[in-house]
């Protein structure tokens, strides 16, 4: 398994939505649903035309919702595949945090091995395959939050990659 297999940069960075979601975080009111072992905070869809990197995602491939996912402060995602999600655009929110996302392969009954980290810039988009099997660790003593969307059409990770790749992906 290599980087490029699970997950690409977007060149393009967050220009507004992830300055809004920091200050969306700060409130402790927010309203959460559960979402596949997630928290998820359903945005509005305007802000795939507010912001830029997601309206040029939408015009190669048709985005249908965003979210604010969440998860707890020492905490672990377990090892998956995702049962619907082929792939999907994410961006963390949370900044200096001690959180992992992870690839790796099945090995035997006890391990996982070829593990990849996916270390998250700032601002920054990554196309992702939810078809490799990833885990997320959050060691921090907060919540780590993160942008993620589903596609109008469930499209294989390669093909968006292949669609992505000429104006959008870093090589």
């Amino acid at each position: 398994m290599i980087p490029i297999d699970c997950f690409s940069e977007i060149k393009t960075k967050s220009n507004k939505l992830i300055l809004y979601l920091e200050n969306l975080i700060s409130f402790k009111d927010l309203t959460w649903q559960q979402h596949f072992g997630f928290d998820v905070i359903f945005l509005d869809n305007s802000w795939i035309q507010k912001e830029l990197a997601l309206n040029e995602i939408n015009k190669i491939h048709r985005i249908k919702q965003l979210g604010l996912l969440r998860v707890k402060f020492k905490s672990f995602y377990d090892w998956h595949v995702d049962d619907y999600r082929q792939s999907c655009i994410n961006c963390l929110v949370s900044k200096e945090h001690n959180s992992y996302c992870l690839f790796g392969e099945h090995k035997d009954k006890w391990y996982h091995d070829n593990i990849i980290e996916l270390k998250y810039k700032p601002y920054t988009y990554y196309l992702f395959n939810n078809q490799k099997k990833h885990a997320v660790m959050n060691l921090d003593k907060r919540d780590r939050y993160l942008l993620s969307l589903y596609f109008q059409e469930e499209t294989s990770y390669e093909i968006l990659l292949k669609k992505l790749k000429s104006s959008l992906i870093n090589k």
